[in-house]
């Protein structure tokens, strides 16, 4: 074999070498990312009590798709000084819908559930799962619209330790997750 067939031989190798390797790279398939609900179209959530009422912003939009999206709202306002009272017997949530009782999706909703995490672990953490709760309350929402899922009594279990917490009210789809995030004091 000569040096100018070598030359070709080795030549030939590093071509097919390089183009499938660039063929490899362009021809990936990637899973599709879906966007999470804008939070223009996520309702307020109201906590009510028998002396105050709390509208808490959407503070994240997960969407579970073929890949993970956790969007943050980066201009939800914090309710200040929340106090929930053990004593009282009759707490509520609710969604506030726009004028048109849209409450913003077509997501049929699975879980609603309200639940307490220690007030220094962060909202991303939280975001992502990787946290203790203290359950307050689930329902499961069944053939219920996402207003109706989210319109619930509930009160403070006595077990819960009067302390400072970040209250957490999760609407959970299929695919997707509201979370309302805020520091709340629970009192005796």
């Amino acid at each position: 074999m000569t040096t100018s067939s070598l030359y070709v031989l080795l030549f030939g190798i590093i071509f097919i070498l390089t183009t499938n390797t660039l063929a490899m790279q362009f021809g990936r398939v990637y899973a599709p990312q879906f966007a999470a609900v804008p939070f223009d179209n996520i309702p307020i959530a109201k906590i009510i009590t028998d002396r105050v009422e709390y509208k808490l912003d959407p503070d994240f939009s997960i969407d579970y798709g073929d890949e993970t999206v956790i969007e943050k709202n980066l201009q939800a306002k914090s309710v200040e000084n929340m106090i929930l009272d053990k004593k009282i017997n009759g707490s509520s949530l609710e969604l506030e819908c726009d004028s048109n009782d849209n409450c913003g999706t077509n997501l049929a909703p699975m879980l609603t559930k309200i639940y307490l995490v220690s007030d220094s672990e962060t909202e991303d953490l939280i975001a992502n799962n990787n946290i203790t709760a203290l359950d307050i309350i689930s329902n499961e929402c069944g053939n219920l619209t996402t207003q109706d899922c989210a319109n619930f009594s509930f009160t403070v279990p006595d077990d819960i330790a009067p302390q400072s917490y970040k209250l957490v009210v999760e609407i959970s789809f299929d695919e997707a997750k509201w979370l309302f995030i805020n520091s709340v004091q629970i009192s005796n």
